[in-house]
């Protein structure tokens, strides 16, 4: 199947670049776009397995290389230094800025490519959006600046954002702390070595003595299945420099990594846990928190958390500001890691899909 690239100018002079399936085999008047934002290190050819099963789910896939990734601007020196402060008035800033970058690609997209408007009730069109792994934190970031925007670029994205999943969703990103102790994996000499381990272990599978019970003895950390091969190893190495930027992180990601767990939990709250907010930004707008049950359990920690917030009101995870503001589930798939778009792209999209209609 061919992928078809595009960039569009969303501010100034910052340019997404982003590939998608395109719209052979959908009906051209009610497909769903399907926008993902990848994570740390993995560009956004990761998602291209899953481009030729689209049409069976009336499906337009769209991959959104984050800025710095493929030919998507670079950040500014003046914004790394927001990255790169100390203040916590600076990491709110930068947030901010990706947030509404994002949203705008979204608006810009809509407008451009007269995609379908959301029709509730044959759950048919308009966008769905999917960030992976800290590719979560920029759909909160998005979530959580949309009073950024004008009466009319709101009236236009509540027609047609009607549903975010956050996959594998970064615990850091999330604001959370981890379940238990445990010493880091990434203990190397080397930005290279610990780029190696870091790529190995986030493509393994973890076996779990019981991934539902949501205690945290019950969850495998950091030591990955020996007897089972992770996700890269099938690839070659041209495949995998092709889905991969080792640069980005070394540089940028890691220093989103250090941004503190207070700003992304202030950022979680207010794009989920914010009745005025949610009253008066996509109200209607279903969230979706879902994990792979063979992924590390640092990503099956968040999803027990928001069943947590499910079953105890937000505020027993995010603190006593935290309500019962929107739509909000979690769900475990039945098998897969952290790369199950990789391993079983068609089975994969169906659970995405059946995950949104919840």
């Amino acid at each position: 199947m061919t992928t078809l690239t595009g960039t569009f100018e969303i501010a100034g002079d910052v340019e997404f670049f982003y590939e998608e399936s395109g719209l052979s085999g959908l009906d051209p008047t009610n497909y769903t776009t399907v926008v993902f934002i990848h994570g740390m290190g993995f560009n956004g050819a990761v998602f291209r397995r899953l481009f030729p099963f689209g049409a069976e789910h009336n499906y337009r896939i769209v991959s959104l290389y984050r800025r710095g990734y493929g030919l998507s601007t670079p950040w500014s020196g003046k914004e790394l230094d927001l990255l790169q402060s100390s203040d916590k008035e600076d990491h709110k800033e930068y947030l901010r800025l990706a947030g509404v970058q994002v949203v705008r690609f979204l608006l810009t997209f809509v407008a451009s490519q007269s995609i379908p408007r959301y029709a509730k009730e044959q759950k048919t069109g308009g966008l769905i959006l999917i960030g992976w792994s800290i590719g979560g934190g920029y759909s909160n970031a998005a979530l959580a600046n949309l009073d950024a925007l004008a009466t009319e670029e709101l009236r236009d994205l509540e027609s047609y954002l009607h549903t975010v999943i956050y996959y594998d969703m970064s615990l850091v990103a999330m604001g959370l702390q981890s379940p238990r102790p445990y010493q880091s994996f990434l203990f190397a000499p080397t930005v290279e070595e610990r780029w190696e381990i870091f790529k190995q272990w986030i493509s393994s599978f973890f076996a779990h003595p019981n991934v539902y019970s949501r205690d945290s003895s019950d969850l495998e950390l950091v030591h990955p299945r020996q007897d089972k091969l992770g996700s890269l190893y099938g690839l070659t190495d041209e495949e995998v420099a092709e889905i991969t930027a080792p640069q980005m992180y070394a540089t940028h990601d890691a220093a989103t990594l250090v941004i503190k767990p207070e700003v992304f939990a202030d950022l979680a709250r207010r794009a989920l846990f914010d009745k005025q907010y949610a009253s008066r930004y996509l109200p209607d707008l279903k969230v979706r928190f879902v994990c792979g049950t063979e992924s590390s359990g640092l990503f099956v920690h968040v999803v027990n958390e928001i069943r947590r917030c499910m079953d105890s009101g937000p505020s027993a995870v995010f603190g006593e500001r935290a309500e019962r503001a929107r739509d909000l589930d979690g769900a475990y798939l039945e098998r897969g890691n952290h790369f199950v778009f990789l391993d079983e792209p068609q089975w994969a999209l169906a659970q995405f899909k059946a995950v949104a209609e919840r």
